[in-house]
């Protein structure tokens, strides 16, 4: 065989590759963004179960299912539907302009549970907002409730925090809605920033996904300093110890197991 047809022979493999390899890229991103839009319909779905006409802070008595134990809770009415369809809700996060709409879960006995899951606990990629099992939202709340969520690339989830890096962005985003099962409440945005998760040994960083309850007042600026010094820009919110916070995070690619952090403050609850 000549060596101009064993080099032929050679550039049409290269090109079969390539062809299948592209094919292959597009199926998968082509799957990907059609599970991305699925999701987001079935988000959307839910949304239409909160009920917007009645009171706002009406409550209403609900069973709900506690290992073998069946509770009885008063949580408000506007949740009720949901709720009866998963006892695992912890009620509901907004910032509107954005995505950015969902209902958030609390497992504590099992953190991770909703990192693939979705609302009716099927295997879903960008699964659904969940709460550390460390915070606690409800009657004994912690000075902070971390919720998590996926950097989607479709930019559906919490894709969209990574723009509260740009001030302007921040100025027409300062509000966040997050109303449990049990109150409506509306926070304000004190700082965004990058971080990431560090080898548990680490003693050289702060690590802003182990605070959940001050220790103290020192302990709570601390945290607030930390949160301020690595934000891009001032938001003039300065939270005091006392002060109630919610901490959503999210998956940042800038460095090994990045994460992108928003941080606000409660300014206001309806019980």
């Amino acid at each position: 065989m000549s060596k101009g047809r064993k080099t032929n022979i050679i550039l049409n493999i290269i090109l079969v590759v390539c062809i299948l390899t592209a094919v292959i890229c597009g199926v998968y991103l082509g799957l990907y963004y059609y599970k991305a839009k699925i999701a987001q319909n079935d988000f959307q779905n839910l949304k239409a179960l909160v009920d917007k006409k009645e009171d706002s802070t009406e409550m209403v008595n609900v069973v709900s299912s506690d290992g073998d134990e069946n509770k009885e809770k008063t949580i408000l009415k506007k949740f009720e539907k949901l709720y009866k369809k998963n006892n695992d809700l912890a009620g509901w996060l907004t910032i509107n302009g954005t995505n950015i709409d969902y209902p958030v879960m609390y497992t504590p006995e099992d953190s991770d549970y909703y990192l693939h899951a979705d609302f009716e606990r099927n295997w879903s990629d960008p699964g659904t907002p969940f709460i550390d099992t460390h915070c606690d939202p409800f009657e004994n709340r912690t000075d902070n409730v971390l919720i998590y969520g996926h950097n989607m690339k479709s930019g559906i989830m919490f894709r969209e925090l990574l723009q509260y890096e740009d001030e302007n962005f921040y100025k027409e985003h300062k509000n966040i809605e997050f109303d449990t099962i049990y109150e409506i409440a509306e926070y304000e945005v004190v700082g965004a920033f990058r971080s990431q998760i560090y080898p548990e040994d680490d003693v050289d960083h702060y690590h802003y996904y182990e605070f959940w309850n001050a220790n103290d007042e020192e302990d709570f600026d601390t945290y607030i300093k930390f949160v301020k010094e690595n934000t891009a820009y001032d938001t003039g919110i300065t939270p005091k110890y006392g002060d109630e916070l919610i901490t959503l995070s999210t998956c940042a690619s800038h460095t090994e197991n990045g994460r992108f952090v928003v941080v606000a403050m409660k300014i206001n609850d309806k019980k």
